[in-house]
């Protein structure tokens, strides 16, 4: 009788578990939550009024600022201080764009854009447009970006834009992201390191692969991607998000 007892009470005990394993798997994306670092107001919900994570970040960029250091410098890092162009070792035509004060050398803070050299360049057409062909040109956005903070007075701003981790759809959100701080390096016939980052199949492949999140985590055994400045927190766990959700193109 004991025997028997102990065996419903081991059977009842399964089953329990079991229902509690299931009931525990589900195919629902995993959503990565930033940590709470005391600016992040601690709400993690979907509803973000301007802040990483539902509330204010101390650090972020006031409305309409440009951020020097996550906005204009990613992207001429990219785009332009690549090897045989204007990184330090190459310097082409002596010039470097790498930081903020080799970039100062072709702006005119205190004038109209159109008089910087840097954004002279950008618009230009042919072998004088800058980044030559066949790299990619600027888009319109990327100049307007470049015009606008040196309509600001080109400072050596360092604040976060506005980010909310939780939208993370490809077109909008995604690929302008890679596009700023990757593509300008990952793409064309030179691409580094045979990588592109162009289109959606590209980025997909690094996305599924680990690759893309390992590179922009800076995680050992992966090259540390953007180099120099990396992204920051809330545009990591963006792409995160999307890698988890399948890396969708939408």
């Amino acid at each position: 009788m004991k025997q028997n007892a102990f065996f419903l009470f081991a059977l009842w005990v399964s089953a329990l578990l079991g229902l509690t394993l299931f009931s525990a798997c589900h195919s629902e994306p995993i959503v990565v939550q930033l940590p709470d670092d005391g600016n992040n107001g601690g709400n993690n919900g979907g509803n973000n009024n301007g802040g990483n994570n539902g509330g204010s970040n101390a650090n972020e960029c006031p409305e309409g600022t440009i951020s020097f250091q996550y906005e204009v410098l990613p992207l001429l890092v990219s785009s332009c201080a690549t090897s045989g162009c204007h990184d330090a070792a190459s310097h082409k035509e002596g010039v470097i764009m790498d930081s903020y004060d080799n970039i100062m050398e072709e702006v005119k803070p205190n004038k109209p854009p159109s008089k910087s050299k840097l954004y002279q360049v950008l618009v230009r057409s042919g072998r004088e447009r800058m980044p030559p062909p066949p790299n990619p040109a600027f888009t319109q956005e990327q100049i307007d970006l470049i015009a606008n903070w040196i309509d600001q007075g080109a400072p050596n701003t360092d604040c976060l834009p506005a980010c909310d981790p939780y939208n993370y759809t490809f077109n909008a959100v995604i690929y302008p992201t890679i596009l700023q701080s990757c593509t300008g390096c990952h793409s064309g016939s030179q691409a580094s390191g045979s990588v592109w980052l162009e289109t959606y199949d590209d980025i997909y492949l690094y996305a599924v692969n680990g690759k893309l999140l390992g590179s922009i985590k800076h995680e050992a055994g992966y090259s540390a991607m953007p180099p120099g400045l990396q992204l920051d927190d809330c545009r990591i766990t963006q792409i995160e998000n999307w890698i988890n959700n399948g890396a969708p193109n939408d």
